[in-house]
This record gives C-alpha cells, sequence and structure tokens, in this order.
C-alpha cells in the first residue's frame, strides 16, 4: 500500500488508487491516463462503473494501493 498524494504527476496509468475529495464521491479504480503537467488524472472505476476525470482544482486526495 502506498500513501496518498496531493500530486497527480506521481501517479501513472496502470495505477491502482482511491480517490476522495471533500463531500464528494469516492472513486476507486485503476488509472487510465495522467496529464503530463499532473493537471488531469483519469480513472477506471472499479466494476464497470465508467470513467472518471478528476482536475487538481478538486482538491482531490489520491491514494496508491
Amino acid at each position: 500500500m502506498g500513501g496518498r498524494n496531493d500530486d497527480f504527476t506521481q501517479v501513472v496509468a496502470g495505477d491502482t488508487v482511491t480517490v476522495t475529495a471533500p463531500g464528494r464521491l469516492m472513486v476507486t479504480g485503476i488509472v487510465d491516463a495522467v496529464a503530463p503537467d499532473g493537471s488531469v488524472l483519469w480513472v477506471m472505476e472499479d466494476g464497470g462503473q465508467g470513467r472518471h476525470m478528476v482536475h487538481r482544482t478538486d482538491i482531490a486526495h489520491v491514494e496508491l494501493h
């Protein structure tokens, strides 16, 4: 298990993560893509629930598994 991370540049496609943001839905899944500047993270949610975009202004936290 990894630690919580607020910098999207520290994760790469294929990493398993949980993304949380204050007052928002928690998403667990596999990182599909990360913008080169770390501003956007795409996660394919577990269970075939879709692809979620997280922007750095969402003040989200990424926990690596």
